[in-house]
């Protein structure tokens, strides 16, 4: 039976450091690699979950309660957005998709949006997911306490091997290691 690994992304080149711990530390021949990238919401579109708002007047129409005439034949419709920002998520990802599958890896990329830690935990049980393997910057002290730290945060609620890579500010290495 092959071993799900989960390799949570940010899109920036430091979270792509952890690709050479895959490399080193599982077989392609027996280890399935599931790309997670959450994203934040779009802008200016509402989360899918939402509650209903009660007013008197529609989002996109003037209180006398017309259309303003601009858009009046033009809707966009929230699902375009949404289909939109993960259609060119998916596009931005690819290259990543592609180092893992010319690696051997059999690859799965899963797009959510919401709070980093929190999705990555939920996949992590949805997906019975094996074990984790995430770069971390590694802060200490105040700066952690601003920004907090995704990997800790993941680390406390998950049940599964969490592999942490601290990353380096500038790698001249290639994304994957030679295995062996």
């Amino acid at each position: 039976m092959a071993t799900t690994v989960l390799l949570p992304l940010d899109g920036s080149p430091f979270s792509r450091q952890a690709f050479r711990a895959v490399g080193r530390l599982f077989s392609p021949e027996r280890a399935q690699i599931t790309l997670l990238y959450v994203a934040e919401a779009p802008e200016g579109v509402r989360d899918r979950t939402w509650t209903p708002l009660v007013s008197e007047v529609w989002p996109g129409m003037r209180p006398g309660g017309w259309r303003e005439e601009a858009n009046a034949d033009h809707p966009i419709y929230a699902t375009q957005v949404w289909d939109s920002t993960k259609a060119d998520l998916i596009e931005a990802l690819d290259d990543d998709v592609r180092a893992l599958s010319d690696a051997g890896f059999a690859v799965r990329l899963v797009i959510r949006f919401g709070d980093p830690a929190q999705e990555i935990a939920d996949l992590i049980e949805e997906d019975d997911i094996d074990a984790v393997v995430m770069a971390t910057h590694g802060r200490s002290g105040l700066s952690r306490a601003i920004m907090g730290s995704v990997a800790e945060r993941v680390l406390r609620m998950v049940h599964v091997p969490v592999v942490m890579i601290r990353g380096r500010e500038v790698s001249n290495q290639p994304p994957l290691a030679p295995l062996g």
